[in-house]
């Protein structure tokens, strides 16, 4: 579940990701240097990576927290392979 801190952080990060997404478009429109376009990119990517990982952490305090406190094997077997998943997603 999303705390409303995380709720704020990442809404304050994915407006700033927006803003570098539109600057991309005006820089492409404008034809500006491509090693510039490519290095705006490379930051909005970036930024996105942190939301992520803020999200991430998150999950793993919340719901891999509590799966783990309520005792339930299963359940947190099958959170912890979600996590290892999403994890192995997002490294390659």
């Amino acid at each position: 579940m999303i705390d409303q801190k995380t709720k704020i952080d990442t809404g304050r990060r994915l407006k700033r990701i927006k803003g570098q997404i539109e600057g991309v478009e005006r820089m492409i429109e404008n034809e500006k240097y491509c090693i510039d376009i490519i290095n705006q990119i490379t930051a909005a990517r970036n930024a996105l990576e942190k939301v992520s990982l803020v999200l991430m952490k998150r999950h793993m305090e919340s719901c891999i927290a509590d799966s783990i406190q309520s005792g339930d094997e299963k359940s947190k077997s099958q959170k912890l392979d979600e996590l290892m998943k999403t994890l192995y997603k997002f490294v390659t």
